[in-house]
């Protein structure tokens, strides 16, 4: 979901708010400094707002300037931390992840769903010399994600239903990514199915993740698998999702989310 989408679909009582935290997201999004006109067409407003609400943001540093542009401030920074030190379930991830029997080898990853985007929260990194795990804070479209799809397909057909209302074009990262909503559907009944989901380097060529959900939680929850394609046997693919299925189990049970 774009950030003029975002802007869009909320009715906001605080539009200064609204739009402060858009701009914000939209230079978390494009990870790189913007300018006043390059924020301006993005965010769909006209440069003089976005040139007051970067002033405001500055004051309270939740963004900088970058050689003339704009870019995240350290406040961020220091809000995620706070974030993460206020729940349980990234402790408890580590020390579960550590212990099991064929992931703690591997590369593995904990996220939530935040409308359709995934946001990594946490990542362990197993005894492979090949690091494949995104940046924790990273937002990615969950439909090309196996995090993203377990939790989708664990929604109940009416939110999930809302949250694909007025879904067009979806993320193309590779050949194998899905390209319309049908496609996505009948992978999610799928992931239903088998009671785990797949990215089969439909995010990244020659890297495959395996996926499960956790049940119970209040938000959308997952944990992931990730390694190099040539290394993927349909032994190893059992193992870690018996792994993931215990991890999952573990977590919820936890009530940390």
């Amino acid at each position: 979901m774009d950030s003029v989408r975002s802007l869009r679909s909320v009715e906001s009582k605080s539009p200064a708010v609204t739009r402060a935290v858009a701009l914000v997201e939209e230079l978390a999004r494009q990870r790189r400094p913007l300018g006043i006109a390059e924020l301006a067409r993005s965010l769909d407003l006209a440069k003089s707002t976005v040139a007051n609400l970067c002033t405001a943001l500055e004051g309270t540093h939740m963004i900088r300037r970058v050689d003339g542009r704009w870019a995240l401030g350290y406040k961020v920074v220091e809000l995620g931390q706070a974030f993460l030190a206020g729940t349980d379930l990234v402790d408890e991830f580590r020390r579960g992840a550590h212990e099991l029997p064929v992931g703690a080898q591997e590369t593995m990853l904990l996220a939530v769903l935040d409308g359709l985007e995934v946001v990594y929260l946490a990542r362990h990194d197993g005894s492979q010399p090949v690091r494949l795990a995104s940046d924790i804070g990273r937002r990615m479209p969950a439909v090309v994600t196996a995090l993203g799809k377990a939790m989708l397909a664990s929604l109940p057909d009416d939110e999930l239903a809302e949250r694909l209302t007025g879904v067009g074009r979806l993320p193309v990262l590779t050949s194998r990514s899905h390209r319309t909503v049908d496609e996505l559907r009948r992978d999610l009944d799928e992931t239903r199915q088998r009671g785990y989901a797949v990215d089969d380097e439909q995010n990244t060529e020659g890297v495959v993740c395996v996926s499960v959900a956790l049940s119970g939680t209040r938000i959308p929850t997952a944990v992931s698998a990730t390694l190099l394609a040539a290394r993927m046997t349909d032994q190893m693919r059992t193992g870690l999702v018996r792994d993931l299925n215990v991890l999952a189990a573990g977590l919820a049970r936890s009530g940390a989310l």
